[in-house]
């Protein structure tokens, strides 16, 4: 198997300004630091510490390095820790748009890198999934399929908002195969979802609620 190391770092930033390659990951072991082709010219990597990721911008110039806090705004409540919310993901996706489409960036690498801590890569690689459904129509296997093909990539199973041993694990393709669904019945249209109301019914101290589908609501909240 590959491994994609600073060698990698380094040939990623010597084809800066090629036309990206779209492989998929296959053959790849994680390992901190190393860059991991996600679709076009967009990578995922994971930083140990910040000078590491400061180290790597000083070196690497041609490589546009971002982050997003996003990934780490689930208020979790007991032993839980995610998937963001709607409105996340499609922040999420719209700043990652942004950035893919943005006229001066447009001959660099893009290297979206988040910390080890394996809830942070588990939501980022749950919200970059998201991304590639939205935005670059891809189906939920095909999505999680660049990541799984990463050996060693820690990605852990979400879990219920308890502090007890959890018998029922949900993976990422259940939260893709969802999101899917729900825009397939039209519960959720992202193009003309409103933000606003969703807040507004969601928040603890007001209604408590979700709209699950336009027949049922659950609590937003444990």
């Amino acid at each position: 198997q590959r491994s994609m190391s600073e060698d990698t770092m380094e040939r990623i930033h010597e084809a800066s300004g090629r036309p990206p390659d779209t492989r998929a990951t296959s053959g790849y072991r994680y390992a901190p630091i190393s860059a991991f082709p996600v679709y076009g010219r967009l990578h995922f990597t994971a930083h140990e510490s910040e000078d590491v990721t400061e180290k790597l911008i000083a070196d690497y110039r041609k490589l546009y390095f971002f982050s997003s806090s996003i990934p780490e705004a689930y208020v979790s409540f007991c032993a839980d820790f995610g998937p963001n919310n709607i409105c996340d993901i499609l922040e999420f996706s719209a700043f990652l748009q942004n950035l893919v489409h943005h006229p001066a960036l447009n001959n660099r690498a893009l290297i979206y890198y988040t910390s080890t801590d394996e809830q942070h890569i588990t939501n980022s690689v749950f919200l970059l999934c998201c991304y590639l459904m939205l935005e670059e129509d891809f189906t939920p296997e095909r999505a999680v399929a660049q990541f799984e093909a990463i050996a060693g990539l820690p990605l852990i199973p979400f879990r219920d908002a308890t502090w007890m041993e959890t018998s029922s694990h949900i993976s990422l393709l259940d939260c893709l195969r969802g999101l899917q669904r729900a825009i397939s019945f039209r519960f959720m249209t992202p193009k003309t979802f409103r933000v606003a109301e969703f807040l507004a019914t969601h928040r603890a101290d007001s209604y408590d609620l979700s709209r699950v589908s336009p027949k049922f609501v659950a609590f937003a909240t444990p």
